[in-house]
């Protein structure tokens, strides 16, 4: 956990400058930081709230964590994962005042070189049968998701919702091990691999 720095992706001169701009009070900055991550913002909180919670909400809240949290960004990593990471910390929040979260503790990493399978959606499809065989199949993927430990359903959100690669992932987890992810990460998939398999015959 002490060696984060050695994998952070640094901050891009344009992050940088939106730092600064936003730093100063610019308010078009401001804007321009939340609209550039406010995708990420959502699919993360939709992904790992439960039914019902108001993810609208939760994004918001987010969004003022994440201007409030600027002035102590040191720039050490990218955008994204710093903006992830306040949105799963929410997310965790949320759940722990409702008593959802069940705690898992993290396993320790174990090294594997399995080449992992990014889940692609499949295009839509002009065959209605296979076209609602597909939504049922999404709908039960979706309910396995939320039944996972929830270290494996954050690292599978902010890997296959948030874009991020295992680095990023790791940062965004408070900078554990790249190993730790991808042994979530595996496991994960191992556990959902029969209904993307049922959604995508």
């Amino acid at each position: 956990m002490a060696e984060v720095a050695r994998w952070e992706q640094p901050v891009s001169e344009n992050e940088r400058e939106l730092i600064i701009q936003v730093r100063r009070g610019e308010r078009e900055a401001a804007e321009r930081l939340l609209l550039l991550h406010e995708a990420l913002m959502w699919r993360v909180c939709r992904a790992l709230l439960p039914a019902g919670e108001d993810v609208e909400a939760a994004v918001q809240e987010v969004m003022v964590k994440v201007l409030q949290g600027v002035r102590s960004f040191r720039g050490e990593g990218s955008l994204a994962p710093w903006v992830a990471r306040i949105a799963v910390n929410h997310c965790r929040d949320l759940l722990r005042r409702r008593k959802l979260l069940s705690f898992v503790p993290l396993s320790g990493s174990v090294d594997h070189d399995e080449e992992e399978r990014v889940l692609r959606f499949p295009a839509s499809d002009p065959d209605p049968e296979r076209a609602l065989r597909a939504k049922q199949g999404v709908a039960r993927l979706v309910a396995a998701l939320q039944q996972l430990p929830h270290r494996q359903r954050e690292v599978f959100v902010l890997r296959f919702f948030a874009h991020l690669d295992l680095q990023g992932v790791a940062e965004a987890l408070g900078g554990v091990d790249v190993g730790t992810v991808k042994t979530h990460l595996h496991r994960a998939l191992a556990r959902l691999r029969p209904y993307v398999l049922e959604a995508w015959p």
